[in-house]
């Protein structure tokens, strides 16, 4: 029979044990979600001047580095499940987001590349290189029929000789940019085809202006088409510009609108922030005189400062439009913040050379997107399509953070309340949840008070 001594310290130690297995289950959550958020958030901000400013970030190159990691494997899975080919029309984030999000990852590559051929201390290695699994799979997802099923749909099995502007617009992107990261030349007859019919089509088009699907038309989808077409084939600058200014002259001058009648030439709707970033990520390669005027304009109807955070407006200020709103498009819209117009537009401000405002959306993204110690960012993972598409965020952001366009910035962009709260946040939840599991880990022992032994 134990003593009560010997029973005494065996509760001692299993409450012991049991307490640091419970500090150690805190430690790890606290180090991946809390520490180290906090932490790479803190050295990129004090570190990256790119991010803080609209000159080329070294941060964009480490989630291009994290992302190469991580999508050969995802586009592998996907093609092999076919799941691609038993969706519905409707289900957006699934069909499109997939190819969406190959097109940005490789334009994104082919810009960081630029830059590093330009200062190569931007990265240990050339994107071209760290990120050539991730370029072979997402050509593979672009040219895969059963990614096309949607689109088929809409149009048929001619569907590459319709109007169909979204679908080849992606194509036609991402088949140049994989030929100008890799050399390889199997892709060109069947890219020239494609640039040839779209071309042909914004041509014979009255104003010209281009169907995605059936009766609905984006100009942006419009504008980046015909910036794909000048990127795939250099030749036809003078045609890309003339065919820009012959859609924007519907607008008389304003801003694109969302949608717009193709056949009357006419907007359908008003201008909105989420096809606004889109459209000003491509707009000024084909005029930038014009690019430049429109986005004096954006910056006048969009741009939105408020107690705690910058961004960019789903709708222009003074509409009649909601402040709190939400559609696939543009995201949740809280009060008046469109978080798609916001994450779409942080390109524009940094191709316009518009220091300061990129270096505040740059400062808030990467404090609100929580980067984990894997490279991914837990936000976007969340927002994204989990089962189709988790990756497509995180691919938006990297083509945002990959453009440059703009000179040497004066000073760096300030930090709005929101990253000094997030960060805030992060340094007490830390010190509180250390203190936690240090209280865990070093409890003392209970003194047992025994009798003295006879004599």
């Amino acid at each position: 029979m134990a003593s009560p001594l010997t029973s005494g310290s065996l509760v001692v130690r299993m409450k012991k044990l049991i307490l640091r297995t419970l500090g150690i289950l805190i430690l790890i959550p606290t180090l991946a979600f809390v520490v180290f958020p906090f932490a790479k958030t803190t050295w990129y901000l004090v570190t990256d001047r790119g991010l803080r400013s609209a000159a080329p970030s070294t941060y964009a190159f480490n989630l291009h580095a994290s992302l190469s990691r991580r999508l050969p494997g995802y586009v592998d899975r996907r093609i092999a499940s076919g799941v691609a080919e038993t969706l519905r029309t409707n289900q957006i984030t699934a069909t499109e987001s997939p190819v969406y999000g190959a097109f940005f990852y490789l334009l994104a590559t082919e810009n960081l590349q630029a830059q590093w051929e330009a200062d190569p201390s931007l990265a240990k290695r050339p994107p071209k290189e760290s990120g050539h699994d991730a370029i072979e799979a997402c050509a593979r997802i672009i040219l895969d029929p059963g990614h096309a099923h949607w689109v088929k749909k809409y149009w048929g099995e001619d569907y590459l000789d319709d109007p169909n502007c979204f679908y080849r617009m992606l194509v036609i992107g991402s088949l140049a940019a994989h030929h100008h990261l890799t050399g390889r030349a199997e892709h060109l007859p069947f890219l020239q085809q494609l640039t040839d019919d779209l071309a042909a089509d914004i041509d014979a088009s009255p104003y010209g202006l281009v169907d995605d699907y059936p009766d609905q038309c984006f100009p942006c989808d419009v504008v980046a088409g015909i910036a794909m077409i000048r990127r795939a084939d250099p030749t036809r600058e003078a045609w890309a510009r003339k065919a820009f200014q012959r859609v924007m002259a519907n607008f008389k001058g304003d801003l694109p609108p969302y949608m717009a009648i193709a056949k009357e030439g006419e907007p359908w709707g008003p201008s909105r922030g989420c096809t606004n970033g889109f459209f000003f990520s491509y707009a000024r390669d084909l005029d930038p005189g014009a690019a430049d005027a429109l986005y004096q304009k954006l910056v006048t109807d969009f741009w939105q400062v408020g107690r705690l955070a910058a961004g960019w407006r789903e709708f222009p200020r003074g509409s009649k439009h909601p402040e709190l709103y939400f559609d696939a498009d543009s995201g949740p819209v809280l009060w008046g913040f469109g978080t798609g117009a916001t994450g779409l537009g942080i390109g524009s401000t940094r191709l316009h050379g518009d220091h300061e405002k990129a270096g505040m959306l740059g400062a808030e993204m990467i404090a609100g997107s929580i980067p984990l110690p894997d490279g991914s960012l837990l936000l976007p993972r969340m927002v994204s399509d989990i089962e189709h598409a988790p990756h497509f965020a995180e691919t938006v952001i990297l083509h945002q953070l990959s453009l440059s366009g703009g000179g040497e910035p004066a000073k760096r962009g300030p930090l709005t309340g929101a990253v000094w709260l997030i960060l805030g946040f992060e340094f007490v939840f830390a010190v509180l949840l250390l203190r936690l599991v240090r209280w865990l880990l070093k409890r003392p022992r209970r003194k047992i008070d025994c009798p003295p032994l006879p004599a």
